[in-house]
């Protein structure tokens, strides 16, 4: 299954949903040994991660625990976890609460570390760093900018965030319209990757899901993580250009091509200006198409 836009959290101490998610053949998983795990079972889930890893190799990231306590909450083990995971066929790490740069620069220098006992080149495994409390929201475009040597990513947590606040997480998630949007433009302002939409916990509630979704693409963001197996294809269907969108951006595509051999600029189309942002996002859309 090709859900690399709806990434599939694992608590990585539970053995019965491990087993579930590598019986999906999904080709992104997010294995968590942080927020999800008990603090008594964090070796578990570090065997447990390395377990999922090894039987799929290249599709699991680890979302680790933090470098150090800054909360009330929380283990500061992310070193241990490091030491744990970080091997051949790792995916990615993924960095909780990253409030400051100096914040991200401390998981990537860890991170570097446990590259060098692992016997792998520093800088080659990727790191996503999760924006979720007030100090990481308004220091989210210099964390964008940090400047790292390895590929970065950013995604948006919006229960930490809630929590922080200390305000509720609604159904229609608008006290979290804020930074979620800053997420969103400080990736593109730094040249990022598309970030990675907060998760939607109600399992059950599909349209509360889509209309998360669809909040999320809406203000830039590339895909969405999955709590549950059942949220992958609602998530991939709101990511997934139409056909009329894709039929749409084939015929800018086509007429563009044909115009520029002509030496023409703009030119309207069923009566609506195209120039050359339209046609880049025309081709936006049909490389994701692609995707799928």
């Amino acid at each position: 299954m090709n859900n690399s836009i709806a990434p599939l959290f694992v608590p990585g101490h539970v053995a019965r949903l491990r087993e579930k998610a590598a019986s999906l053949g999904c080709s992104s998983l997010l294995v968590d040994i942080e927020d999800a795990v008990p603090g008594a079972e964090k070796e578990a889930a570090r065997r447990g991660a390395v377990e999922l890893m090894l039987e799929r190799p290249g599709v699991c990231q680890v979302r680790i625990n933090p470098l150090q306590v800054a909360r009330g909450f929380g283990m500061g083990c992310g070193r241990e976890d490091l030491a744990a995971v970080v091997r051949p066929g790792l995916a990615g790490i993924v960095a909780p609460k990253v409030d400051t740069v100096d914040a991200l620069r401390a998981f990537d220098a860890a991170l570097a570390d446990a590259e060098r006992d692992a016997g792998l080149p520093p800088g080659r495994i990727p790191l996503c760093a999760t924006i979720e409390t007030a100090l990481g929201s308004v220091n989210v475009l210099d964390i964008a900018r940090a400047g790292l040597s390895r590929p970065v990513r950013l995604s948006f947590g919006m229960g930490d965030l809630t929590t922080d606040l200390g305000i509720e997480w609604t159904r229609d998630e608008a006290e979290g319209s804020m930074p979620r949007a800053m997420i969103a433009l400080a990736s593109r302002a730094a040249g990022l990757a598309r970030p990675v939409d907060t998760v939607f916990t109600d399992a059950a509630d599909v349209e509360g899901l889509r209309a998360s979704a669809q909040r999320g693409k809406a203000l830039g963001y590339g895909s969405k993580a999955a709590i549950h197996p059942g949220q992958i294809a609602v998530i991939l269907d709101v990511y997934r250009p139409t056909q009329a969108e894709q039929t749409w951006a084939l015929r800018v595509v086509e007429a563009a091509a044909e115009r520029s051999e002509r030496g023409e600029g703009a030119f309207l189309l069923d009566g609506r200006m195209i120039d050359d942002p339209i046609v880049v996002r025309a081709r936006d859309v049909l490389s994701l198409a692609q995707q799928f």
